[in-house]
């Protein structure tokens, strides 16, 4: 984590940080959906590509063989995103089995996540290994519900919450 911080201090660029900035100044909703970038995306070292998400803006990362491997989208806005952190987090809790807080983002940031129609990961893969794995994500002072997801694995979109940072 110290020497993420670092990379960051000094400048590097984060992983998906042109494209995220790219798409988002082209969206509906670039003032109120920040663009995200990474530190880290685990190690799956995808290419980063525009993707569509309807209203706001998406960046996917494709592997050899798999398109949208990965990823992190900040969707359009809809009615429910301008509720209370209280009701967000009783939203993202409530319909999703996993949840968590992620202190590296400006708080209150949570979010809960499962599989694809924010189903439980099976008892025989609990590691989600290969399943569609997708997280709803809020953050302090953002209008929107972030959309983060991995086809590779359940720890895969995990590390993708701990090292999703806003740009400035």
């Amino acid at each position: 984590m110290f020497a993420a911080l670092m990379l960051v201090a000094a400048g590097a660029p984060m992983i998906g940080e042109d494209v995220a900035r790219a798409q988002w100044d082209m969206a509906e909703n670039r003032a109120q959906c920040a663009p995200l970038a990474l530190l880290s995306d685990g190690g799956a070292k995808g290419k980063a590509r525009a993707a569509q998400f309807g209203g706001g803006w998406a960046v996917a990362f494709d592997l050899p063989g798999m398109r949208s491997a990965y990823g992190f989208a900040g969707p359009g806005v809809i009615g429910m995103d301008g509720a209370a952190e209280a009701a967000q987090r009783a939203r993202l809790t409530k319909q999703w089995p996993h949840s968590r807080d992620l202190p590296a983002l400006p708080g209150p940031a949570f979010a809960g996540y499962g599989l694809v129609g924010a189903q439980p990961y099976p008892a025989d893969n609990a590691q989600g290994k290969g399943l569609e794995s997708l997280a709803y994500m809020r953050v302090a002072g953002q209008g929107c519900t972030y959309n983060v997801w991995s086809r590779i694995s359940r720890a895969h979109l995990e590390t993708l919450l701990d090292n999703l940072r806003l740009q400035d």
